[in-house]
């Protein structure tokens, strides 16, 4: 996954190597295998194969399309003067959270258990009872621990 570092602005997001055009292309290839396999056994007599591989095209286009809801999905922290800003965008739905640079504090700990966990460890930031996690589903746990450190610093650095 893709951790972009902005000098104050830190996004991580998922790592998207196919494009819309190319995912249609290998659908529509998916598409034709499965249809010319299944036309095949059609012919052999077991047409039974057909309405299978019918519901076989429309799992492979609702993942695609699940993928491709998801390609705009990103966790951001920017660091402005007094403020630290998360923003997280899931699907349509941002969510953002503000922490007062001062009180803010950057913990990595264990979340294996968490479902739609990345990782053994998660990277939390928190102030005030208030918490927020980064990077859940875009980063691995060396990426974590870097960007932990880094973050720290740069909470302390900044004027």
């Amino acid at each position: 996954m893709a951790v972009a570092d902005l000098g104050h602005k830190i996004i991580a997001r998922p790592n998207n190597s196919l494009s819309e055009k190319d995912s249609l292309k290998l659908l529509a290839v998916l598409a034709g295998i499965a249809l010319i396999v299944a036309l095949g056994f059609s012919h052999a007599g077991a047409w039974l194969v057909l309405p299978f591989a019918g519901l076989e095209i429309i799992a492979f286009a609702y993942a695609f399309h699940t993928v491709y809801a998801h390609a705009g999905d990103f966790d951001s922290i920017t660091i402005e003067q007094d403020r630290v800003v998360v923003e997280k965008k899931n699907v349509k739905e941002i969510t953002t959270t503000v922490f007062q640079r001062y009180w803010a504090q950057v913990n990595v700990r264990d979340v294996a258990m968490i479902k739609g966990s990345n990782g053994k460890c998660g990277l939390f930031i928190s102030s005030h009872g208030n918490e927020v996690e980064f990077g859940r589903n875009f980063i691995n746990d060396e990426q974590r621990s870097q960007l932990a450190r880094d973050l720290r610093q740069k909470l302390k650095n900044i004027n």
